[in-house]
């Protein structure tokens, strides 16, 4: 084999793990629906971290649980049926066992992919406005600073 066909080996072999790791823990069927953060319940566990301590009304505690409630429900709603995951895989696979690499169409489906997990997170940053809107003056000062408090323990990771 020639250096330029083992690179392009190479580069096929590293790209189909990580592109197919998604669909192969999709399958698994226990967290089917979700999104990496969302089986770790990171995004769920970061709202409530948001909201604890400020002491919150029944009435605000009815509509924020409406409210995650419903975005949960869109999410799940939004999710691609069996059909189309499958066709998303086989033409993955396609494209990993063709004879010919088309950087650009792995580019392509990237694109959209990412435009996808970019629309799902400005849904949840959306209901978590909402959510902050139904919060008293005083619990949204409380808010900020769980937020801030938050963002300081994390350090450096996104």
């Amino acid at each position: 084999m020639n250096k330029m066909t083992v690179k392009s080996a190479l580069f096929a072999l590293m790209t189909s793990a990580v592109l197919l790791a998604p669909t192969v823990s999709a399958e698994n069927g226990s967290n089917q629906g979700q999104g990496y953060h969302e089986m770790r319940g990171e995004h769920r566990g970061d709202m409530r971290k948001m909201l604890r301590g400020l002491d919150l009304t029944e009435q605000q505690r009815t509509e924020i649980k409406s409210l995650m409630k419903a975005h949960k429900s869109e999410r799940a709603a939004q999710r691609p049926s069996a059909e189309v995951r499958q066709a998303h895989q086989q033409q993955m696979l396609d494209m990993i066992s063709s004879n010919s690499f088309s950087e650009a169409d792995v580019v392509n489906m990237m694109d959209a992919r990412q435009e996808k997990r970019q629309q799902a997170a400005v849904e949840r940053v959306k209901m978590q406005r909402a959510i902050y809107q139904l919060l008293t003056p005083e619990q949204q000062a409380k808010f900020k600073a769980n937020f801030a408090q938050r963002g300081s323990r994390k350090g450096d990771r996104s």
